[in-house]
Order: structure tokens, then C-alpha cells, then sequence
């Protein structure tokens, strides 16, 4: 094996190498480089176009909503007690049910009640429509202008997640109305071509013709495939084995 030549012995050259520091003369006084932003940032936010947005917080700032689950039909022949009332579009009052009253202790008998605000408050007779339109129409819209958006649902088990985010074939929820409000958008304006790949989730690259048709034959391969698995399910016992063929 050869011996590596002086100059590979060389440290690399780095900024830090290459950059002369002044010399310090004297000792640095911490509160002569702080700085009070707050002044610039809010005449920045107040100076940022907010037409046509909701009263929701401004951009850039996480937006957390509350949605309160009504009680169904069990439930309420079960006699629960509701311990959420809202206060105003922002807050609500929580308290303690009645029943469990009797087992607190006298400490902790005044910390019954507590207040919580949120951006915006959506209590039992919301609708889908009217909780799409105060919380997700407008992030889609700043998405469709080339902003970065992300919403999520949070909550225990039971909490009406999955209602709120699909919803049902006849009250559909926030994820079907964004899909829609997003290709109506879009309509009139979609690539027709079919000669564009997309590579992970930000780059994509163009097809020869080549390629196109070797897309379409592994495209018409695929449903062909897909066909034959919908087949096999309504007389096969045991479809994991067919669909596990398809995917691999």
C-alpha cells in the first residue's frame, strides 16, 4: 500500500482556518448587543398583506382549534354530564362533573374550574362546513399561493378525529373538502401531458417516449393485477397471498 504524500497530510483548508479574528482588546459588555425586537417584528406583522384572511392568528404562528364532541344517543340516556361550556369564541370553562364532586378533597375542591383559550373555539353544533371554513380553507388557500401548511388532529380515543378529518359518505370531513377545494382550484390549469415522473416529494423528472410507454405497460400490468386480486378475494380464503404477490 502506498504511503500518503505530504501534501495529503495537509489539513483541509476551512473557514475557520482562513478567517482572522480581530483581537479582543477589552472585555465584551453582554447588555450592549442585546437588542428589543418585538417592536420590529410586530410592525413587520402588521405591515404583512392579511386581506381576505380569517380571524384566525396571522401566518406563521400555530393555530390550535378546539372542536367539543356532542354527546351521542348512549351517552345521554346514561345521564353524562357535560363539563365544557364556552365562555366565547376563544375560551371555554371546565369543570369538574357533579358526581365526582364528593370524592375530592377540600384542597382540591377550588380547582375545579379552569379556563382555556384557543384560537378558536367550535362547540357541539359546529358543522363540517362551518369547521372547514373557520379552520383549514384558509391554510389551503396560502398553500395554493406556495406556502407551507400542515394540520393534524389531536385527541383521546373516541374524541371524533376520524369524523372530523373524513367524515361520513354523507357529511364528508376536513380532508375530502380540502381535495376538492384544492382540484377545483387547479381545474382548467392541470398538465395534460402524461410525460412527467415525480422523484420522492419535491423534483420530478420528463419522460422520452420511450419511457412514457413503459410507464403506461407497467401501469396497465398493475390493474390488470389489481383485477385479478378483486377476483381471487371473493373466492379465495386466504387473499393476503395474492395481494402480497402484487406488492412485491
Amino acid at each position: 500500500m502506498e504511503q500518503n504524500s505530504d501534501e495529503d497530510k495537509l489539513s483541509r483548508p476551512s473557514y475557520v482556518d482562513c478567517m482572522e479574528l480581530p483581537e479582543r482588546t477589552e472585555a465584551v459588555n453582554v447588555e450592549d448587543i442585546k437588542t428589543d425586537l418585538s417592536d420590529e417584528f410586530r410592525s413587520a406583522s402588521s405591515s404583512s398583506d392579511t386581506s381576505g384572511r380569517s380571524s384566525l392568528e396571522p401566518r406563521g404562528h400555530i393555530q390550535v382549534c378546539l372542536r367539543i364532541k356532542p354527546f351521542t344517543a348512549r351517552e345521554r340516556a346514561n345521564g353524562s354530564q357535560g363539563c365544557v361550556s364556552l365562555e366565547d369564541s376563544t375560551s371555554i370553562i371546565l369543570k369538574s362533573p357533579k358526581s365526582s364532586l364528593g370524592r375530592m378533597s377540600d384542597k382540591t375542591l377550588g380547582q375545579t374550574t379552569q379556563k382555556f383559550t384557543f384560537s378558536r373555539v367550535f362547540g357541539p353544533e359546529a358543522t363540517q362546513e362551518e369547521f372547514f371554513e373557520g379552520t383549514v380553507k384558509q391554510p389551503v388557500k396560502e398553500f395554493l399561493e406556495g406556502c407551507n401548511c400542515l394540520v393534524f388532529t389531536y385527541g383521546v380515543t373516541n374524541a371524533g378525529k376520524t369524523y372530523t378529518f373524513q367524515g361520513t359518505e354523507d357529511d364528508v370531513g376536513i380532508l375530502p373538502r380540502t381535495m376538492d377545494m384544492l382540484f377545483k382550484t387547479v381545474g382548467g390549469r392541470l398538465y395534460t401531458k402524461m410525460d412527467l415522473k415525480p422523484i420522492r416529494w419535491r423534483d420530478y423528472v420528463k419522460l422520452t417516449n420511450d419511457k412514457v410507454r413503459e410507464e403506461i405497460a407497467l401501469k396497465n400490468s398493475l390493474l390488470r393485477l389489481t383485477k385479478e386480486v378483486d377476483h381471487h378475494n371473493s373466492t379465495n380464503d386466504n387473499p393476503q397471498l395474492i395481494l402480497r404477490y402484487v406488492l412485491y
